[in-house]
C-alpha cells in the first residue's frame, strides 16, 4: 500500500490521517503547517493533536526511486516539470506586470492633471499681474490729474504767457533714459513685429528668374587676381542690394570691394592684423553708401563707414572708399563670423571659444552670451529675435538673444570625426522657418517648426563624380526664399520645397568656400574660390 501526502504530493515516511477530512499527510509537514496557521491545509477546520491519527502501513512505505535522467521518459518527465514551473512563474510575472502598469497609468494621469492645474494657475497669476500693473498705471495717472498745480505753473488772470507759449510735457523726463540693452530689445521687438507681418503678406518678387531659366545657367564672368597672392584664398563673400558690389574676406588680412559694372576693385579695407574670416554689407543703404562689417582672427570686429565721395556719382575710383568707424574688441578668441541684424542698426559676432555678442554700429556691446561648444558660424533669423550658431562639434544651436538661452540643439554632423563634424555653412531662409546647414559630408534643410531635417543630401546626391577630397563648404538661400545654392566642388542650384536640382555649375580647379545671390530677383549667383577668383553664373539670355 502506498500513500501520498496532501501537501507535498510525495510518499510520506510517517503518515498520519485527519479525523475530520480523512486526508493523509506527512506528520512533520502537517505539524509545521498547524504551528503557522492553526488549521488543516486547504480547509478552515481547526485541527488539534487528538484529531491526528497515525497510520501503520503494512508493508512499510517505500520511497520511490528518483529518476536517474538516463532514459528518454525520465528526461521528458523532468522537462515537463520544468516547463510547468516556467509557465506558472510567467503567469505570476504577467499578473505583477499588469498591476504595475495600472499603477503607472494612474500615476501618469495624476501627473498630467497636476501639470494642467499648475499651468492654469501660472496663466491666471500672469493675467492677475498684468491687470494689477494696468491698474497701478491708471491710479498713478488719476493722481497726477487730481494733484493741484504748483504756484509757478498756475494760469493767473493778467499774468504774462511764458515765452513761446509752449507747455512742455515732462513725461519723458520722469520716465528716464532706456539702457542700451533695453533699447536693443525694444528695437528688435519692433523690427520682429513689422517683418513678421510683412512676411505673411509676402509675394513673389516681380521679375524673379524662373526655374526653367535657371536650368540654362552657365558661367557668365570670372574675376581673377583679387587680394594678394602671398596668402591666396577668399573665405567670405557678400553682395550688396544693388547686385553690383561684391565684398570679399581674404586670408591676406584684408577685405575688398569689387564692382562688377566697373570691372575693378574699388577699395581694399586694411587694418586687421590676421586673416579676415567674414564680411557683410549693412543693407540699410545700397551701393557705395552702405556700411561694412568685418570679423577677423585677430579677435576684433570692425565697422566701416563710406567716404563722403561715395555718394557722388561722378567720383573717381581713387576717391571711393570706406573708413574705419569703430573697432569692437569684445572676444578673447578668433572671430569666426558676423551677422547684421534685420533692423540694420546692430551686428552680431561669434568667436571660436563659444562666445557671441550683439553690438551697436557705434561699437557698444549691448548683449553677450556663451554656448558650450566652439562656434564656427553665426546667422540672424530673419525676424532678428534668434541667432543660429554652428559649432565645431557638429551641432546647430538656436539661441534666444533676450533670454540668452539655447532654445534648440540640432544634430548636424555630431557623429562625424575630426574636421568633418564642423558646421561650415548656416543660413536662414526669408520665409522664417527654413534654414540650411552644411558639414563636410552632408547638406541639410531644417524646418524650425518641427526642428527636423526636411531634406538631406550627401556628396553622391549632388556631386556623384566628385573626388574623395571634395566636401560641402557653404549654402545660401536667395532673398525671395525660392532658390538654394549649395557649394561642394561645384555650385548646385536647387528649387525650394520641391528640392529639384536646376543647375550644376563648375567652379574650376580650386575649391569654393563662399557663395552669394545677386539682387532681389535671383538674377545671378556668385562663388568665391581659393585662388582669389569670383565666378558669376547667370541663366542664358534668350
Amino acid at each position: 500500500m502506498s500513500f501520498c501526502c496532501a501537501i507535498s504530493g510525495e510518499a510520506p515516511t510517517e503518515p498520519v490521517i485527519s479525523a475530520k477530512t480523512g486526508r493523509i499527510y506527512e506528520k512533520r509537514i502537517l505539524q509545521k503547517y498547524m504551528e503557522e496557521h492553526g488549521c488543516e491545509p486547504q480547509t478552515d477546520h481547526a485541527l488539534s493533536a487528538d484529531d491526528i491519527i497515525s497510520v501503520d502501513g503494512a508493508p512499510p512505505v517505500v520511497r520511490p526511486r528518483p529518476p536517474t535522467l538516463t532514459s528518454v521518459p525520465a528526461l521528458l518527465s523532468t522537462f515537463q516539470n520544468e516547463w510547468d514551473a516556467v509557465v506558472l512563474e510567467t503567469f505570476a510575472l504577467k499578473q505583477q506586470y499588469e498591476q504595475v502598469r495600472r499603477e503607472l497609468s494612474q500615476a501618469l494621469y495624476q501627473n498630467d492633471a497636476a501639470c494642467r492645474v499648475v499651468a492654469r494657475l501660472v496663466r491666471e497669476r500672469d493675467e492677475a499681474r498684468a491687470a494689477l500693473a494696468a491698474l497701478n498705471v491708471q491710479v498713478s495717472a488719476s493722481a497726477e490729474v487730481q494733484k493741484p498745480a504748483r504756484a509757478d505753473q498756475m494760469d493767473v488772470d493778467g499774468a504774462p504767457e511764458p515765452a513761446g507759449g509752449d507747455h512742455s510735457d515732462h513725461k519723458d523726463q520722469d520716465r528716464g533714459e532706456l539702457s542700451a540693452e533695453d533699447t536693443y530689445y525694444e528695437r528688435a521687438a519692433e523690427t520682429s513685429r513689422v517683418l513678421s507681418a510683412m512676411r505673411m503678406k509676402r509675394e513673389t518678387p516681380a521679375g524673379l528668374v524662373t526655374p526653367e531659366a535657371w536650368k540654362t545657367a552657365r558661367e557668365a564672368q570670372t574675376v581673377e587676381a583679387l587680394h594678394t597672392t602671398t596668402k591666396p584664398g577668399i573665405v567670405g563673400l557678400d553682395v550688396d542690394r544693388s547686385g553690383d558690389l561684391a565684398l570679399t574676406a581674404g586670408l591676406d588680412n584684408h577685405a575688398e570691394v569689387f564692382s562688377r559694372s566697373r570691372d575693378q576693385t574699388l577699395a581694399t579695407l586694411k587694418g586687421h592684423t590676421k586673416r579676415v574670416t567674414s564680411a557683410a554689407w549693412v543693407p540699410g543703404a545700397s551701393g557705395l553708401s552702405a556700411h561694412i562689417v568685418t570679423g577677423s582672427a585677430d579677435k576684433s570686429v570692425r565697422v566701416w563707414a563710406p567716404k563722403p565721395a561715395n555718394s557722388d556719382d561722378d567720383a573717381s575710383v581713387r576717391a571711393i572708399g570706406w573708413t574705419k568707424l569703430c573697432i569692437i574688441k569684445h572676444h578673447n578668441a578668433e572671430v569666426v563670423g558676423v551677422a547684421v541684424h534685420p533692423s540694420n542698426e546692430y551686428v552680431a559676432s561669434a568667436a571660436a571659444d563659444g562666445s557671441w555678442a550683439v553690438h551697436s554700429m557705434q561699437g557698444e556691446t549691448v548683449v553677450s552670451g556663451t554656448v558650450d561648444a566652439p562656434v564656427s558660424r553665426i546667422a540672424f533669423h530673419p525676424d532678428g529675435t534668434f541667432l543660429g550658431l554652428g559649432t565645431h562639434d557638429g551641432q546647430a544651436k538656436i539661441v534666444d538673444v533676450k533670454q540668452r538661452q539655447v532654445l534648440a540643439t540640432l544634430d548636424v554632423a555630431a557623429d562625424a570625426e575630426g574636421d568633418a563634424s564642423e558646421v561650415n555653412g548656416l543660413h536662414f531662409s526669408e520665409n522664417g522657418y527654413y534654414f540650411v546647414t552644411t558639414s563636410a559630408r552632408e547638406a541639410a534643410v531644417w524646418d524650425l517648426r518641427k526642428q527636423k531635417k526636411t531634406k538631406v543630401w550627401d556628396l553622391k546626391d549632388l556631386a556623384p563624380d566628385a573626388d574623395a577630397e571634395a566636401a560641402f563648404t557653404a549654402a545660401r538661400f536667395d532673398v525671395s526664399g525660392k532658390y538654394l545654392a549649395v557649394v561642394a566642388d561645384r555650385v548646385v542650384v536647387l528649387k525650394v520645397k520641391g528640392w529639384a536640382q536646376l543647375a550644376e555649375l563648375q567652379v574650376g580647379e580650386f575649391p569654393a568656400r563662399a557663395v552669394a545671390w545677386v539682387g532681389d530677383t535671383a538674377s545671378a549667383v556668385v562663388a568665391a574660390t581659393m585662388d582669389n577668383s569670383l565666378h558669376y553664373y547667370e541663366p542664358a539670355q534668350e
